[in-house]
């Protein structure tokens, strides 16, 4: 393997990635799951942009799933696309609300049966506190938080590591 520490196309620091990253899978169309569909492609994930959540065979239709953002907290079959993805072990799983909306989510959730590991993989409110408020912002505090807990990590400025 080839030092990459100062390569002047990789950039300083990159790995060369062969293959998508994973699989994100954006539900309910509007601009922030459009950007998180953007960054998510540039940062070298496959993903995919659904119109509305899916039905019949739901997200098995989809294949393998790392990381479902789910967009519209109002969205016809949001709930149950996230109990679903919980209960079928997807790593990252998320939806846009607010405080006040993820803790009633939570108990809702709770309530159905799903366990404290389920419930640990459920990200809401979606993101990491970046303080944009852009559907661009939005996204990108998303993506940051997929990256992040897939390695395990929690995000912070790299000056504090």
């Amino acid at each position: 393997m080839s030092d990459t520490r100062h390569d002047p196309v990789l950039g300083s620091g990159a790995t060369p990635v062969k293959g998508a990253l994973g699989h994100l899978v954006a539900v309910f169309d509007n601009r922030i799951a459009q950007s998180v569909v953007a960054i998510a492609t540039a940062t070298g994930w496959e993903a995919t942009l659904l119109d509305a959540a899916p039905v019949g065979d739901g997200l098995g239709a989809l294949g393998t799933v790392d990381a479902l953002v789910v967009c519209n907290h109002d969205g016809d079959g949001a709930y149950p696309l996230l109990a679903d993805a919980l209960r079928a072990g997807v790593p990252y799983v998320a939806m846009m609300a607010s405080r006040h909306r993820s803790a009633a989510l939570l108990e809702q959730l709770r309530g159905e049966g799903l366990d404290d590991e389920q419930l640990g993989r459920l990200h809401v409110p979606a993101g990491l506190s970046i303080g944009g408020s852009s559907p661009g912002e939005i996204a990108l505090s998303v993506v940051a938080e997929v990256v992040a807990d897939g390695h395990g990590r929690p995000g912070t400025p790299m000056r504090a590591s």
